[in-house]
């Protein structure tokens, strides 16, 4: 999309500064506008990246979620790891079989 300067301002612009000139700020002028242009569709929204906040919290949730899964299980593990190690400990055994003698 090619954008110009009015016709009137370039006129103005041509009796304070001269034709070379005045050309010369016109197509820097123009330039910058392409840029900022094409800059400015690449921005982010902020519906974009509020989205994209609200899908990472959402990531974000299910991992706690699996990690507190995750604990409890181990927590149900080491649980049964300590009891059949005391259960199956021959010292533990003997000392049950003096206490219930």
């Amino acid at each position: 999309m090619n954008y110009t300067i009015p016709r009137d301002l370039f006129n103005e612009l041509v009796k304070n500064v001269g034709k070379e000139s005045a050309e010369k700020f016109a197509n820097a002028f123009e330039s910058f506008l392409k840029l900022y242009n094409e800059l400015r569709s690449e921005l982010a929204t902020k519906e974009f990246v509020r989205a994209e906040i609200n899908e990472v919290r959402a990531e974000i949730n299910e991992v706690r979620a699996e990690i507190q899964k995750n604990t409890l299980l181990l927590k149900v593990l080491i649980g049964i790891s300590i009891f059949a190690l005391t259960i199956f400990n021959p010292n533990f055994i003997t000392l049950i079989e003096k206490i219930f003698k």
